[in-house]
């Protein structure tokens, strides 16, 4: 073989080896999608974790308002809240405290006069002409 034929392919085989080499060291395409997925779980963790502060927050919104919904119902009876389709001026609200605190010394209700009024109240009779 001739010395330069042998020195030839010495440098092809060089460079072959240095490009294989090179190739083989490059950065890998999956690093790079591994680094996207790793960013996008980071987002989505973040995004989960403003998500269980807002639950949180409604939920004890929520909870608050029970609460205070339920402080009222023991305070007052339903007929008498405005919230709940009552009104503290009705005959029902009137007959509701007479039932609950006792209208008389002896602690018992003496409602004849509201049931009258609420009798009253909610009949539909209508007056027949003669």
């Amino acid at each position: 073989m001739d010395p330069t034929t042998g020195i030839a392919i010495a440098v092809s085989v060089a460079a072959l080896a240095g490009f294989g080499a090179g190739w083989g060291l490059k950065p890998d395409a999956a690093v790079k999608a591994l680094e996207a997925q790793t960013a996008a779980i980071e987002t989505l963790n973040k995004g989960n974790a403003h998500l269980v502060e807002r639950v949180t927050e409604t939920a004890l919104i929520a909870e608050e308002k029970e609460a205070s919904i339920a402080a009222k119902l023991t305070d007052v009876p339903p007929q008498c809240l405005e919230e709940l389709g009552g009104h503290p001026l009705s005959v029902e609200c009137a007959w509701a405290w007479c039932v609950r605190t006792g209208s008389s010394d002896r602690q018992r209700c003496e409602s004849a006069a509201l049931t009258t009024a609420m009798i009253e109240q909610w009949s539909c009779v209508e007056e027949v002409p003669p």
